[in-house]
Protein backbone atom coordinates (compact mmCIF):
# COMPACT_ATOMS: atom_id res chain seq x y z
CA UNK A 1 0.00 0.00 0.00
CA UNK A 2 1.11 3.39 -1.09
CA UNK A 3 2.26 5.94 1.82
CA UNK A 4 0.08 9.26 1.38
CA UNK A 5 3.80 11.10 0.27
CA UNK A 6 4.04 8.31 -2.28
CA UNK A 7 0.27 8.78 -3.49
CA UNK A 8 0.60 12.09 -3.62
CA UNK A 9 3.75 12.04 -5.95
CA UNK A 10 2.04 9.97 -8.34
CA UNK A 11 -1.13 12.16 -8.76
CA UNK A 12 1.10 14.95 -8.90
CA UNK A 13 3.26 13.26 -11.57
CA UNK A 14 0.17 12.48 -13.18
CA UNK A 15 -1.61 16.23 -13.20
CA UNK A 16 1.69 17.78 -14.20
CA UNK A 17 1.54 15.34 -17.78
CA UNK A 18 -2.19 16.31 -17.53
CA UNK A 19 -1.52 20.01 -17.37
CA UNK A 20 1.54 19.63 -19.94
CA UNK A 21 -1.24 18.43 -22.29
CA UNK A 22 -3.29 20.92 -21.73
CA UNK A 23 -1.55 23.27 -22.75
CA UNK A 24 -0.53 21.77 -25.65
CA UNK A 25 -4.28 21.70 -26.78
CA UNK A 26 -4.87 25.26 -25.67
CA UNK A 27 -2.22 26.87 -27.47
CA UNK A 28 -3.61 24.95 -31.12
CA UNK A 29 -7.10 26.08 -29.88
CA UNK A 30 -8.03 22.67 -29.61
CA UNK A 31 -10.69 23.85 -26.89
CA UNK A 32 -13.12 20.27 -26.69
CA UNK A 33 -9.70 18.44 -25.97
CA UNK A 34 -8.88 20.79 -23.63
CA UNK A 35 -11.85 20.56 -21.53
CA UNK A 36 -11.72 16.55 -21.95
CA UNK A 37 -8.37 17.07 -20.07
CA UNK A 38 -9.85 19.40 -17.46
CA UNK A 39 -12.41 16.66 -16.45
CA UNK A 40 -9.55 14.01 -16.10
CA UNK A 41 -7.58 16.25 -13.99
CA UNK A 42 -10.15 17.03 -12.15
CA UNK A 43 -10.08 13.95 -9.63
CA UNK A 44 -6.82 14.45 -9.28
CA UNK A 45 -6.92 17.58 -7.76
CA UNK A 46 -9.49 16.12 -5.15
CA UNK A 47 -7.52 13.53 -4.05
CA UNK A 48 -4.51 15.54 -4.44
CA UNK A 49 -6.19 18.36 -1.91
CA UNK A 50 -7.19 15.48 0.11
CA UNK A 51 -3.72 14.65 0.69
CA UNK A 52 -2.18 17.86 1.84
CA UNK A 53 -3.36 17.43 5.39
CA UNK A 54 -0.66 14.91 5.78
CA UNK A 55 2.74 16.59 6.99
CA UNK A 56 5.11 14.50 4.46
CA UNK A 57 2.67 15.76 1.70
CA UNK A 58 3.92 19.31 2.36
CA UNK A 59 7.34 19.29 0.60
CA UNK A 60 5.62 19.33 -2.59
CA UNK A 61 4.24 22.76 -2.37
CA UNK A 62 6.85 24.24 -4.20
CA UNK A 63 6.06 21.68 -7.10
CA UNK A 64 1.73 22.36 -6.44
CA UNK A 65 2.69 25.87 -6.71
CA UNK A 66 4.21 25.52 -10.25
CA UNK A 67 1.62 23.65 -11.30
CA UNK A 68 -1.19 26.26 -9.92
CA UNK A 69 0.79 29.01 -11.81
CA UNK A 70 0.65 26.96 -14.82
CA UNK A 71 -3.08 26.46 -14.77
CA UNK A 72 -3.57 29.99 -14.22
CA UNK A 73 -1.37 30.90 -17.56
CA UNK A 74 -3.75 28.76 -19.32
CA UNK A 75 -6.88 30.11 -17.77
CA UNK A 76 -5.67 33.85 -18.81
CA UNK A 77 -4.74 32.52 -22.00
CA UNK A 78 -8.63 30.78 -22.10
CA UNK A 79 -9.64 34.35 -21.18
CA UNK A 80 -8.31 35.99 -24.06
CA UNK A 81 -9.06 33.77 -26.24
CA UNK A 82 -12.88 33.96 -24.88
CA UNK A 83 -12.77 37.73 -24.71
CA UNK A 84 -11.37 37.70 -28.89
CA UNK A 85 -14.34 35.15 -29.24
CA UNK A 86 -16.89 37.32 -28.25
CA UNK A 87 -15.82 40.61 -29.50
CA UNK A 88 -16.05 38.48 -32.96
CA UNK A 89 -19.38 37.06 -32.04
CA UNK A 90 -20.40 40.61 -31.12
CA UNK A 91 -19.18 42.45 -34.71
CA UNK A 92 -20.69 39.64 -36.59
CA UNK A 93 -24.18 39.83 -34.75
CA UNK A 94 -23.70 43.56 -35.74
CA UNK A 95 -23.23 43.12 -39.04
CA UNK A 96 -26.17 40.80 -39.39
CA UNK A 97 -28.17 43.61 -37.54
CA UNK A 98 -27.12 45.83 -40.26
CA UNK A 99 -27.58 43.84 -43.73
CA UNK A 100 -31.10 42.91 -42.35
CA UNK A 101 -32.02 46.59 -41.93
CA UNK A 102 -30.79 47.32 -45.53
CA UNK A 103 -31.66 44.78 -47.06
CA UNK A 104 -34.88 45.38 -48.10
CA UNK A 105 -34.11 48.06 -49.66
CA UNK A 106 -31.82 45.86 -51.97
CA UNK A 107 -34.31 43.54 -52.97
CA UNK A 108 -36.91 47.02 -53.99
CA UNK A 109 -33.81 48.17 -56.40
CA UNK A 110 -33.36 44.79 -57.61
CA UNK A 111 -36.76 44.87 -58.67
CA UNK A 112 -37.13 48.45 -59.89
CA UNK A 113 -34.08 47.74 -62.20
CA UNK A 114 -35.44 44.52 -63.44
CA UNK A 115 -38.38 46.27 -64.19
CA UNK A 116 -37.14 48.91 -66.35
CA UNK A 117 -34.78 46.51 -68.11
CA UNK A 118 -37.86 44.76 -68.87
CA UNK A 119 -39.44 47.79 -70.35
CA UNK A 120 -37.04 48.07 -71.99
CA UNK A 121 -36.80 45.45 -73.98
Amino acid sequence: METPIQTAVRLLAALEDLTAQESVLLRTLDFVDAVAIQERAAPLVDQLSALAIHPDVAQLRAKVKALVDRRQQSRFFLDAQLGRLQSELRRIDEARSRLTKVAPAYVTASRLVESKLNTAA
